[in-house]
């Protein structure tokens, strides 16, 4: 019965995956995408002449996130759909392609993956129960990510995260690369002015050679990595700061274990046919930016579940004694209080997980994990957080801001608003200011 639903689950990942690699592009699809019909330049340009140093485009994230729950209240499965927006005052022709092209991704997510994940859950439960084996609930979830943003190209990394109830979660990754004045996603024959034929290969070469000069390899590739790497997926590369960077998906070349095997191409060590100048590093913001994102949803997580909206689910009986407040917490994630305490140290600043920690809302009691329910408040909240965008400016090294826009649908009227909150490094970790609601 597991083997069953694994199948099923299988089916929604690659209903996904298919999809955002291939279903949305508006890319020419011929087999030669030589960089003169594309009119992107040629090889024998001189790159610092075919570059138009434009500025970086102006970036925010658009989330969209959705929780199903079962009729006794037990999460079936969470969704979340991150994506790029690019602000687009002057009505860019070429920004708006590469706006609706995600647009038109999140709405495959909405109509085709979401309905399937939803009855994925639904038979996973059953089994789970016909089985007398603990339900998970499931995830699907997808990150974006900016890895490279001038001179009129833009070139995004996805990385889509599943859970289904196996040993561990797994991921995919998924990119596209823009020329920002048309919207046109290049392909590797655009950017090497060569066949897709001889793209591959020289990806092959390369792939081959990295492989054989790393003096660890042994263990870390299959052994028959040479016909492997002909695996690769010709979508399966994205512009970094310096180099063309190629991946390839678990279990292609190497175990679950060495993770997704990246080689990277040096603009400066080969000629390609349109000019790409290095750009400035960008790891510090790409790791702001992936932390701002799930420290949002872990707020929201905290804010409606824990803290503000509601209560952690608790065993309660038909009747509640007049003098007994505390109740143990069934939420299989947090038995003990020190499992809680954890999880919100990982999300805010020492002084404001004190002050949650420390209301008295929960507590340790026999070594296990209690609400009180004299201190669960309810209160008028309108937030929408199914959707929404946040931006992360003023970058440092130890702190960041985050600004959130959602809309307020209350019945004094639907009204758009922001939150801001601070996000800073402690003990080495990013973790936010205070819990914002």
């Amino acid at each position: 019965m597991k083997k069953d639903i694994k199948i099923l689950l299988l089916v929604i990942t690659v209903l996904l995956f298919t999809f955002l690699l291939q279903g949305c592009s508006n890319s020419n699809n011929s087999t030669d995408h030589s960089a003169s019909e594309n009119n992107l330049g040629t090889p024998s340009e001189d790159p610092s002449t075919a570059v138009d140093e434009s500025l970086p485009l102006n970036i925010s994230f658009k989330v969209y996130s959705e929780t199903v729950k079962d009729d006794d209240g037990s999460d079936l499965v969470s969704f979340r759909f991150s994506y790029p927006y690019i602000e687009n005052p002057d009505g860019t022709e070429g920004i708006e392609e590469i706006n609706n092209y995600y647009q038109r991704q999140l709405e495959h997510f909405i109509s085709n993956v979401v309905p399937e994940g939803k009855k994925a859950a639904l038979d996973a439960k059953k089994a789970a129960e016909e089985g007398s084996f603990d339900f998970f609930g499931l995830f699907f979830e997808r990150e974006s990510n900016i890895y490279y943003n001038e001179n009129n190209l833009l070139s995004v990394l996805n990385i889509s995260y599943e859970y289904t109830g196996g040993v561990h979660p797994m991921s995919y990754w998924s990119s596209e690369t823009f020329d920002v004045r048309t919207g046109e996603m290049l392909t590797l024959s655009d950017i090497f002015g060569l066949s897709d034929e001889e793209a591959l290969e020289k990806v092959y070469q390369l792939v081959i050679s990295q492989i054989e000069e790393a003096k660890d390899k042994e263990g870390i590739y299959f052994d028959n990595y040479r016909e492997n790497v002909k695996s690769y997926s010709e979508t399966d590369f994205l512009l970094g700061p310096n180099g063309i960077i190629f991946y390839y998906q678990l279990y292609t070349i190497a175990p679950y274990a060495a993770g997704i095997p990246t080689f990277e191409l040096p603009y400066d060590e080969t000629e390609l046919a349109i000019g790409i100048l290095p750009a400035k590093p960008n790891d510090l913001e790409r790791e702001v930016c992936l932390h701002a994102g799930w420290l949002i949803e872990a707020n929201k997580d905290i804010f409606y579940n824990i803290f503000g909206l509601s209560m952690l689910p608790l065993e309660l009986p038909e009747e509640i004694p007049a003098e007994q407040s505390l109740f143990p917490v069934k939420d299989k994630r947090f038995v003990t209080f020190s499992e809680l305490d954890s999880y919100i140290r990982g999300v805010y600043l020492k002084s404001e997980a004190d002050s949650l920690m420390n209301s008295g809302r929960y507590v340790d009691k026999d070594g296990r994990l209690h609400g009180d329910i004299s201190k669960d408040t309810g209160m008028g909240y309108y937030i929408d957080w199914n959707n929404y965008r946040y931006k992360v400016t003023d970058i440092k090294e130890n702190s960041a801001n985050i600004t959130i826009y959602v809309v307020d649908d209350s019945p004094a009227g639907r009204e758009e608003t922001t939150i801001e909150v601070k996000m800073l490094k402690e003990n080495d970790r990013w973790l936010l200011e205070r819990m914002f609601y």
